[in-house]
């Protein structure tokens, strides 16, 4: 059975995965690679569908209450998981704030609604078909695909917490760094010396301009994957609100930079057929 709940998991973490991928490439124009694990999967898509699986089964019967329980379960799910992350790294990781009916920013009615309905999915459309292939795998085949789901998705997992870790302290070294650097800064200009508080913001504006420089390289894959990714702390949050503006502009340059050459070779091409 435990085997059976694992490969359920993480089928469903996979189709949550290319179900939130779509919802945000669509409107953004461009390949969104949602979440912070390495692997094509969310966690947080198999765990809302087991628990809608599991603990709804006695009212499987009624699609009001699958849907209404399942709004409620998976939106609690989803605020308990932004807390827990920031907690853990500082930084939320998704943001409803800007939605017009949210909690804190964690769950909005927009994607709550969603979630019920995707649960009336699950357990109507998506489940059945799904349980009836799942059941004719032989328990040996079973047993070692569960076994090798939950290396490989630990390993991920710890190597992804190790990435966000990262990141955290990345952030918080560039914050203290601005910090220790204004405070001596301050304390040369209180003290007369202007021309060496000048010299000194150059040559330590230069220092965190590289550290910060390197730090977005490491983050690029965490900034696009999070868009709306915030922070309590105003000081972080114009940490990454900066990160995000470089990426993105990044991105954006990459992008020119490859419809200029296509361009180029268009024209090329074009120029030989007329030599032609």
């Amino acid at each position: 059975m435990v085997d059976r709940y694992i490969v359920l998991f993480f089928i469903f973490s996979i189709l949550g995965y290319i179900s939130e991928v779509i919802y945000c490439s669509v409107p953004a124009r461009r390949f969104v690679n949602r979440g912070f694990l390495y692997g094509p999967y969310l966690p947080i898509y198999g765990s809302g569908a087991m628990i809608v699986l599991v603990l709804l089964d006695p009212v499987a019967d009624n699609p009001l209450l699958v849907f209404l329980f399942g709004m409620v379960l998976t939106s609690v799910l989803e605020y308990f998981t932004s807390w827990a992350l920031e907690k853990l790294f500082s930084v939320k990781l998704w943001d409803y704030s800007k939605h017009r009916v949210n909690i804190n920013g964690r769950v909005c009615l927009l994607n709550s609604t969603l979630f019920g309905i995707m649960g009336l999915a699950l357990e109507y459309i998506v489940y059945p078909p799904l349980s009836d292939i799942i059941d004719r795998i032989p328990y040996i085949a079973m047993h070692y695909a569960a076994y090798l789901i939950a290396v490989v998705m630990s390993i991920d997992a710890t190597l992804s917490v190790m990435k966000m870790k990262s990141f955290k302290d990345g952030l918080e070294r560039i914050h203290r760094a601005r910090r220790r650097a204004e405070e001596k800064i301050r304390a040369l200009e209180g003290e007369g010396k202007a021309e060496l508080a000048s010299e000194l913001k150059a040559r330590l504006e230069q220092s965190i301009a590289e550290a910060a420089e390197e730090f977005r390289l490491r983050s690029r894959h965490i900034v696009l994957a999070n868009p709306s990714m915030t922070a309590r702390s105003e000081e972080i949050q114009h940490d990454i609100a900066v990160l995000s503006s470089w990426v993105r502009e990044r991105r954006d340059l990459r992008r020119k930079y490859k419809e200029d050459l296509k361009a180029m070779n268009r024209e090329h091409i074009d120029q030989i057929r007329k030599n032609k």
